[in-house]
């Protein structure tokens, strides 16, 4: 069994990969960062191909999320058909699909929180400014909504938390919905 989360590991992280750069260009973050530069390097090979792939629809650039979907149920049927092997051939592309489909919004919401903990963790250092004002671009098409109804008050910001807690709320929300599947990733 420790194999069979290696490899959701691996899926997932690729998975994180593409949809962060899917919102690293739906923010306008700094392309000559150096993180945009190596998140770019990385996905661009799979996001070359796409014919479309600078198409947004209301602002969001959803080429990565597309590509890491397409990530995620081809390792799901990997997964399904390889270490699932009493599962019917009928059935393990619909078991592939919702944890595809599972697998691509845990893995936004894991990405959002960590960038959300991270912005948080580096505005109180200092030293770090500069990481804090990269995050908060590109976590800003997210935070933003929010914002504009609990504007900052003074130098407290909470729509950092409020996002975090509505992420953990959808969370549990799905988990009463989906069960056990819900958890293996």
């Amino acid at each position: 069994m420790n194999t069979l989360y290696f490899v959701f590991m691996v899926i997932e992280a690729v998975v994180i990969l593409f949809e962060l750069r899917a919102l690293m260009q739906s923010s306008s973050v700094d392309y000559y960062h150096k993180v945009t530069q190596a998140v770019v390097r990385l996905t661009e090979p799979l996001i070359r191909v796409i014919p479309f792939r600078n198409k947004s629809i209301g602002g969001f650039y959803f080429t990565g999320v597309l590509v890491a979907f397409v990530i995620a149920l081809f390792g799901c049927a990997l997964v399904v058909f390889t270490f699932l092997p009493n599962i019917p051939a009928s059935q393990g592309l619909w078991v592939a699909l919702y944890l595809g489909t599972i697998c691509t919004i845990k893995s936004f919401g894991y990405m959002v929180l960590f960038l959300l903990l991270a912005q948080a963790l580096t505005s109180w250092l200092p030293s770090t400014r500069e990481w804090s004002y990269y995050f908060s671009q590109i976590t800003n098409p997210l935070v933003s909504p929010i914002q504009k109804i609990i504007p900052p008050i003074g130098m407290i910001d909470i729509s950092l938390m409020i996002l975090m807690l509505v992420i953990f709320g959808l969370d549990r929300i799905f988990l009463m919905i989906f069960g056990q599947y819900w958890m293996v990733f």
